[in-house]
């Protein structure tokens, strides 16, 4: 495998974290961030998986974040020297669900 990959993955969760951290302002008792960002292997599109807290303003935490991704995109572009930024996809990340959950299970 390509240590590139993984390296611009890496750059653009660290990239799009700091734009949302001085941009970005989320509806209040919300926490917005990109846990991890997996990119093709053309480099051409990437995909950021959002971790969403609290859990029960996930829906409204995807929507107020697909609003900003042009900003995000924009300023990827300024601070990111590639000759390709990837089109980056917005996902939720699950795994804070699935362990949510397997922590109830273990509660019970």
């Amino acid at each position: 495998m390509n240590k590139r990959i993984p390296q611009v993955a890496e750059l653009l969760r660290a990239e799009i974290n700091k734009i949302i951290i001085r941009d970005f302002e989320p509806p209040i008792g919300m926490l917005i961030s990109v846990s991890e960002v997996t990119v093709s292997d053309d480099l051409k599109n990437a995909t950021a998986y959002l971790s969403i807290i609290p859990q029960n303003k996930i829906g409204t935490g995807l929507a107020v974040i697909q609003k900003f991704a042009g900003h995000v995109q924009k300023n990827l572009g300024k601070n990111i020297k590639l000759r390709v930024v990837p089109k980056i996809n917005w996902q939720l990340d699950e795994r804070a669900l699935k362990y949510s959950a397997i922590d109830e299970a273990l509660k019970e």
